[in-house]
């Protein structure tokens, strides 16, 4: 099987490529993510879709991809999501691991993606970044989220739902008040809009909560956090020299826990 990946607008028209634009013509099967949603997209660019074969693929296909990677083996497909890459929060990443497994041909049609639309629209540092996809429901998990990227520094971009979004800058906020923050809502439509701010800061921001968000926190990274605690450590173990006081100290350097380090101390 060839498969390609095309990218597709994520909310205006006029976004899609030339490229994208001739390979939807010319695909006579199209796995997509919601073929009623594709199928629109067809007739707004007005691409005739009577002779073409088009196939569901989504979350609820993964158990069956052996057999839709036989029923096509040998054939040119093309893979479309609903608006952006297929492989971005996007249910493509199995049947691209099997593809490459069993022999297949990979290629992309690449095309608008609100990821890097967002981080254009940050005005914040642009590397190092990561992009995380979803956040998280609970406010434990993404607290969890929230320091490790603290851990690592630099820039990070997250999806996250309308009902949401408020409840989420508000634990960023108080977890890291000083951190840097913009809010991105509806990109490319015609009520997108980019917010700005301080984490701190976030209640005097109107951020309507409706549409499609995603944010980006820039980091400083926790060394100087990590270094206080390392001196605070360090001068625990030269009061009182202990093997337990010497793992305390040796672990955050190592990236191993204290147990690991005091029973390699002690063996």
């Amino acid at each position: 099987m060839i498969l390609t990946l095309v990218s597709t607008p994520i909310g205006n028209l006029e976004d899609i490529t030339l490229r994208a634009l001739n390979a939807l013509k010319n695909s006579a099967i199209v796995l997509a993510e919601d073929t009623r949603v594709t199928k629109k997209l067809f007739e707004a660019l007005e691409i005739d879709y009577s002779d073409k074969k088009i196939m569901s693929f989504n979350d609820h296909d993964q158990a069956k991809i052996p057999a839709i990677y036989r029923s096509l083996e040998g054939k040119e497909v093309t893979l479309v999501s609903d608006a952006g890459s297929p492989v971005v929060s996007d249910p493509a990443y199995p049947l691209i691991r099997y593809l490459l497994e069993a022999g297949g041909t990979l290629a992309t049609v690449p095309g608008v993606s609100a990821p890097t639309c967002a981080l254009e629209l940050s005005g914040l540092p642009s590397l190092p970044n990561t992009f995380h996809g979803f956040i998280g429901r609970k406010k434990g998990e993404i607290l969890t989220k929230f320091e490790e990227c603290q851990s690592i520094g630099g820039l990070h971009i997250f999806f996250e739902s309308p009902h949401r979004i408020l409840d989420t800058i508000e634990i960023l906020a108080e977890f890291s008040p000083e951190s840097q923050v913009s809010v991105s809502r509806e990109i490319t439509k015609k009520f997108e809009t980019t917010h700005r701010f301080l984490a701190k800061d976030f209640k005097t921001q109107e951020i309507l909560d409706k549409g499609e968000f995603v944010f980006c926190v820039w980091f400083e990274k926790s060394s100087a956090k990590i270094a206080g605690g390392l001196d605070k450590l360090a001068q625990a173990y030269l009061d009182k020299k202990t093997p337990k006081n010497l793992a305390k100290l040796i672990a955050p350097i190592l990236n191993l826990s204290t147990n690991e380090v005091y029973q390699k101390i002690t063996e």
